[in-house]
Order: C-alpha cells, then structure tokens, then sequence
C-alpha cells in the first residue's frame, strides 16, 4: 500500500512538473501568453519516453529515448528531459535534450510556434529560457536562427547569438503581413 502512495505522488509531481514545463516553454515563444490556447493548460498531459526515472528525496525527474509530451496543441519531442523541481517554488531547472529537441504550439491566432534546438533550458532564477547548439525560433512563417537563442521573460528581449567558431551568421526571416480583401 505504501509503494501505491508513492507512485500516485509521483505521478502527481510529473504532472505539475509537466504543466509548468510547458508554461515556461510557451512563454520562451510569445510574450502575451494570453494568445496560446487557453484549453491546452486544462487538458490531459500525457509524457511517453522509453525510460522514466524519479528520485523523491532530490525531486528529480528524468524522462529518456523517444521523449513525447503532448498537451492539447503543445507537443513537444526529445530524446531527453530532465526536470529538477524544489519544494514549493516548482520547476527550479528544465533541460530537454534532443538531435533536436522540439517543442510546438498552436496560439489563438491559429499561426504554430515552434523551437528547436540540440537543448533547450529554463531556469527559474533567471528566468531565461535558452535555445542552445542549432537554435531556431518560429511563429508563423517568420524565424530566426542562430547557434544560440535566449528569452529574458521578465524584461521580454530576445537574443540570438552565432557560434564564436563558425562563419555562420545569425539569421531572421520576416515575411510581410498579408492583406485581407
């Protein structure tokens, strides 16, 4: 009976790690999050991975090898997702790892965000959110690529950087708006 109560803790934890993961995912992609599906926060979340691992005492979870997390329109693949909660103040560090790590959602305007890079992180305490190692940012038909990209949520700038050693430049798309007749 005991062993029952701590998976239905953990499955809780995985649920609210989950939910706040995809929260601070969407706010890396707009900054009025108010345009994101307001059903998708209150639908299922399902994680699918090959390997699941939950360490209580450190309030560790990590998912590994065909990572799948979909909620209503948020999708989001990766080959690795570690999520690091403590206490009461939630998702401390998320870090998905992929070959790319994606993540995708449908906003109120019916136009897909989407990033994707080889990691993508947030940590709480700065409340950045970082695109690493083949960085790609796009909502609509616009993108902006770089080797890294980062979202300051608080202060709502967006950053994209080269990589030092590489002759790629940073690159952004812009398509023009089109007119309804």
């Amino acid at each position: 009976m005991n062993n029952n109560l701590k998976l239905l803790k953990i499955y809780r934890q995985s649920m609210k790690t989950l939910k706040a993961s995809a929260f601070f995912l969407l706010a890396l992609l707009t900054s009025n999050t108010a345009t994101a599906l307001s059903d998708d926060f209150k639908q299922q979340a399902s994680i699918n991975a090959d390997n699941q691992y939950i360490d209580l005492a450190k309030n560790i979870a990590v998912y590994k090898g065909n990572v799948t997390i979909k909620q209503g329109s948020i999708e989001i693949t990766a080959d690795r997702l570690e999520v690091y909660n403590h206490g009461e103040h939630g998702v401390e560090l998320m870090v998905l790892i992929g070959r790319p790590a994606r993540f995708s959602q449908r906003v109120g305007d019916g136009n897909n965000i989407s990033a994707q890079a080889k990691e993508i992180r947030f940590e709480r305490g700065t409340n950045i959110i970082k695109l690493n190692r083949s960085a790609q940012l796009t909502w609509g038909k616009n993108v902006v690529k770089g080797d890294t990209i980062s979202y300051d949520m608080v202060r709502q700038l967006l950053n994209a950087d080269r990589n030092a050693n590489k002759k790629d430049q940073v690159t952004t798309i812009l398509q023009p708006n089109e007119s309804k007749n």
